[in-house]
């Protein structure tokens, strides 16, 4: 059940219970009052599941927010794009958005891979920063364990428990990893080095490289 249907049974319970809890001749003017209070202290909530369930996909695959919500127009996202075999059950059925504040709001089924984008940040300049922001929202699914080679940066090893090397080739001159891409075009900084801006989108998908 949506947050917007629980909001709105509670601001109808009150309400009766205001209504059936006054005298007879005052039970109107109670429950026009305790109607008002709680729907004025539910605004913000209200307002916020409204557009959580109004927002529409962005569709201009120019945008750097190409398939986003535009709830998150102006925000920064990260997303996990997971191999098909080792996506976490949550997020088979397509690509999950999830807000800032752990609400799994839209799926597009029709995206091209499986995984699940987390949302709606502001303020990170860093990288490794609006990681962390990300992965705090659902630690588990997205638990980190990266290797910190000091100058060289951060080796990202797996993502919400997944070793790449057990999905893809990994020896002598191939190797499988996590990829970043930041607004669409693979980052030209490891994750702890990069720069980012008030809108930025960081994009983690794998990838398989030789040499």
């Amino acid at each position: 059940m949506s947050s917007l249907i629980v909001t709105i049974a509670i601001i109808l319970i009150l309400t009766a219970l205001g209504y059936f809890a006054a005298k007879e001749e005052y039970r109107l003017k109670s429950a026009s009052l305790v109607f008002l209070v709680v729907l004025l202290l539910s605004s913000s909530t209200l307002s916020t599941e409204w557009a959580r369930m109004s927002s529409e996909l962005v569709d201009d695959d120019g945008d750097s927010h190409y398939g986003l919500p535009d709830l998150w127009d102006g925000k920064q996202v990260v997303c996990f794009h997971f191999p098909a075999e080792a996506t976490p059950s949550e997020f088979a059925d397509g690509r999950h958005h999830i807000d800032f504040d752990g609400t799994d709001f839209k799926t597009d089924k029709n995206w091209n891979s499986t995984g699940a984008c987390v949302g709606g940040f502001e303020g990170y300049e860093n990288g490794l920063d609006l990681l962390n922001a990300a992965i705090d929202v659902r630690p588990i699914l997205f638990e980190l364990n990266v290797t910190d080679y000091g100058d060289l940066g951060l080796f990202i090893n797996s993502i919400g428990g997944i070793d790449l090397c057990t999905i893809g080739p990994c020896g002598d001159n191939i190797w499988t990893s996590w990829q970043i891409l930041h607004n669409g075009a693979v980052a030209l900084a490891g994750i702890s080095s990069l720069s980012l801006n008030d809108d930025s989108v960081l994009t983690f998908q794998t990838t398989t490289t030789t040499w």
